[in-house]
């Protein structure tokens, strides 16, 4: 079909955009509080976890340096995956109606969602992180571009939560616990775990892992507070000082659910902007224009982002679901 542009259809791109930014919704999004946001400039970005150095040993006076070993990495891809949508409108609506509210509806309607698409992409990767046979949100192969050999996994064909991850070396781990009630002694022991359990690199050497995040949904965020704000324990009635006061911020997030229905009980504990990467390719892009044959209108908007996780061992989850 042939497309018509003309003054009238350039004019429409220029109010549709201003539509568009003058009802987007400014509220700060949460996935750039979670995730580590980056530009990318290519289909997809592909990259080695890294493994690092093993101990420096100690050389005597009058001897070699010890070779160190290499070891085999993760590879992990971050695909940039296409959002949009188009919409026709017949000639003789456009003709018959007040074109400025006709087209602000829509590029306002837009403005809305544009975040709140991101935010439930976002989301996703929270809210099916412990399904043990994965989900697309972690699958970044492109047809005939790139191949992701995990799939619908992880970089190391795991959920990304997961018992069951494992270091190059031979050791195990577990950042999900599929029952585990938010509560003051339960934080103190997901905390123990993710501080001196889970704070191994790929050769099992002891690396910095502190979190700074409780995050939640809705309808735990009181029960966080209150875990984490109170200068006793709460529920205790013998004055013990509450250690947790202030260790991690509580952060509620409206998206995280679970699609079982059990997502007002699962929480995370985590560091912001760490294990998690989103790829901004492409910013909005509206267009207007007439079809030759028919005479209709058709408006489009297209963005282009992706997301993926780098290290699952900044984050851990409880009480979600896995399948």
């Amino acid at each position: 079909m042939g497309v018509l542009r003309n003054q009238f259809t350039n004019a429409m791109v220029k109010d549709l955009y201003a539509y568009f930014w003058e009802n987007y919704d400014e509220t700060p999004p949460m996935y750039q509080e979670l995730f580590d946001v980056v530009s990318s400039t290519a289909a997809y970005e592909k990259f080695d976890s890294a493994i690092g150095l093993g101990e420096l040993l100690e050389k005597p006076e009058g001897t070699d340096l010890q070779a160190d070993s290499p070891m085999e990495s993760y590879t992990i891809i971050c695909k940039n995956r296409s959002f949009g949508r188009v919409i026709r409108f017949s000639k003789e609506s456009v003709d018959d109606s007040q074109k400025g509210n006709l087209m602000q509806k829509t590029a306002g309607s837009w403005g809305r969602m544009v975040p709140y698409t991101k935010e439930l992409f976002y989301a996703k990767f929270f809210n099916y992180g412990a399904y043990t046979s994965g989900n697309s949100v972690f699958n970044n192969k492109i047809t005939g571009v790139v191949d992701d050999p995990t799939g619908d996994l992880i970089y190391d064909s795991k959920a990304w939560f997961s018992t069951t991850h494992a270091d190059k070396v031979g050791g195990s781990y577990a950042n999900y616990v599929s029952s585990r009630a938010l509560t003051h002694p339960n934080l103190k022991t997901s905390y123990i775990t993710y501080t001196s359990t889970n704070n191994r690199d790929e050769r099992g050497n002891i690396v910095s892992l502190m979190p700074d995040t409780l995050l939640v949904p809705p309808a735990l965020y009181f029960t966080a507070r209150e875990i984490l704000e109170s200068t006793l324990v709460p529920d205790i009635f013998d004055n013990t000082k509450n250690v947790l006061s202030a260790i991690v911020q509580p952060m509620a997030w409206q998206h995280i659910t679970d699609t079982d229905g059990s997502g007002a009980t699962g929480w995370y504990l985590g560091k912001k902007k760490m294990g998690l990467l989103a790829t901004s390719r492409e910013s909005v892009t509206i267009d207007f224009w007439q079809e030759e044959l028919s005479k209709d209108y058709f408006t489009s908007i297209f963005e282009r982002y992706g997301g993926c996780v780098t290290n699952w061992r900044y984050w851990m989850a409880f009480n979600i679901s896995t399948s």
